[in-house]
């Protein structure tokens, strides 16, 4: 065999994972209202955007605290940085989202990931480690649902199937072998526990809550384990507003047409809908209020794109929080758990390193076999030119595997410290290598 036959299988080509978006920790909910996209928004892009950018894989993933796209980009990309950055404008610009083509001209308000550090991102996504609140579950799912919208658009190949079934595992082994989620710790929950400024005893609190869907059936989960002065529901559906109160046992069930009546009652409102406009707007706050003989109102919106009008904030008595305001809720959760979390990130930290171990082994294994084939073939052919001439015509068979064998030692030893080398390598560093090998044995031995 010669060096043009030496061949690395066409799955193995050179890709670069990604990871581009913003969140909680770098943009405000104004600017993170602006990107978020709809499960039905996601599903009409992923494929015309990922054929543009001739993308091998894509999934998009956008909650209240989130929307970040990622990938798998084919080839070398040398200028990822600036692509991703362009994938990620393309997004919004085919969804339709014309809030967010304000954001296009720099300072364009994302982050570019790329290989192990978009990994590891990935991996504290799916763990609920990046999450407002860490530990909550409901992230989980999420990440889930978006890779699910992912296949069924074509999009989902074999490495963000990896990937993902790397990073819901270790969410899993958090969980279960940390203290991290066995406490009440969501969105929701902390809004509940934000309601407390308005009062240290909710039972004597009257509460709504807009919405019937998951985020506002844990906060009225919550909330009715306080056994408050009264609960009502309000939403789209009323039926389904019903359904929630039968599910608790306990409340109204209203129509939104009901919320002007049912805000002035109310000491404290949370609002979690999927609404895509503002629900409640100044007039309505400052007549309740007004109806309310000035007492306060406590008006918390977990929603995004949020509920609540922000300009109620300015409502003498009204006092409006969003999810952005939870932080100081939820930094004095995390400081009880200080110890949960330094397990749960060990925890995160050993699942990283062990997918980036099956990354490097699936990048370098072909490398390793091509080097080890082109080398017997050097051998085999050098050896047979060698022993071809007439000096080493009267060697005797012990003679010749002598010397047979000292070569292939050689021949062994050169190539056992190449595959050493790659194991040892990060997948980054190992493509470097790969790529050293190539240029030293040949075109045909890739990375």
């Amino acid at each position: 065999m010669n060096v043009t036959q030496i061949k690395s299988m066409s799955d193995q080509q050179p890709f670069l994972f990604f990871c581009v978006g913003n969140n909680h920790r770098t943009a405000p909910i104004s600017t993170r209202e602006s990107f978020y996209l709809s499960p039905d928004q996601i599903s009409a892009v992923l494929a015309t955007a990922a054929q543009r950018f001739s993308l091998r894989e894509l999934a998009v993933l956008s909650t209240c605290n989130r929307c970040e796209v990622f990938g798998v980009l084919a080839g070398d990309h040398a200028a990822a940085q600036t692509a991703l950055r362009d994938i990620y404008a393309a997004v919004h610009e085919i969804a339709g989202n014309r809030q967010a083509a304000v954001y296009q001209t720099d300072p364009f308000p994302v982050y570019t990931l790329t290989g192990l550090d978009a990994i590891r991102h990935t991996f504290k996504v799916a763990s609920s480690l990046d999450s407002l609140v860490p530990g909550e579950t409901q992230i989980t799912g999420q990440f889930k649902d978006a890779m699910n919208l992912a296949k069924s658009s074509g999009t989902f190949g074999p490495m963000l199937d990896r990937l993902s079934q790397a990073a819901l595992a270790t969410a899993k082994n958090i969980r279960t072998n940390t203290e991290i989620g066995r406490h009440k710790v969501s969105i929701s929950h902390a809004a509940v526990d934000l309601a407390k400024r308005a009062s240290s005893d909710l039972s004597t609190l009257n509460f709504l809550i807009i919405g019937a869907g998951e985020m506002a059936r844990v906060a009225a989960e919550y909330i009715a384990t306080y056994k408050p002065r009264s609960l009502a529901i309000a939403n789209r559906s009323r039926q389904k507003a019903f359904e929630l109160t039968e599910h608790l046992g306990v409340g109204e069930h209203h129509s939104l047409d009901s919320l002007p009546h049912l805000i002035a009652r109310a000491d404290v409102v949370i609002s979690a809908t999927s609404s895509p406009a503002y629900l409640v707007d100044t007039a309505m706050v400052q007549k309740a209020v007004e109806e309310r003989s000035d007492k306060p109102l406590f008006l918390i919106d977990i929603a995004l794109p949020r509920d609540i009008h922000p300009s109620v904030a300015d409502v003498s008595e009204a006092y409006l929080f969003d999810i952005d305001d939870l932080k100081s809720v939820v930094d004095g959760h995390l400081e009880k758990r200080k110890d949960a979390l330094k397990q749960a990130t060990d925890i995160l930290t050993s699942g990283v390193e062990s997918f980036a171990e099956w990354l490097t082994h699936r990048e370098v294994a072909p490398v390793i076999s091509d080097s080890a084939r082109y080398m017997s073939d050097l051998i085999t052919r050098e050896a047979a030119k060698t022993f071809s001439k007439d000096i080493f015509a009267n060697l005797s068979d012990k003679q010749r595997e002598a010397i047979e064998g000292f070569v292939e030692a050689v021949s062994s030893r050169v190539t056992g410290d190449i595959a050493q080398s790659l194991k040892k390598a990060s997948p980054e560093e190992a493509r470097d290598i790969s790529q050293a090998l190539q240029s030293i044995f040949g075109k045909d031995i890739r990375p």
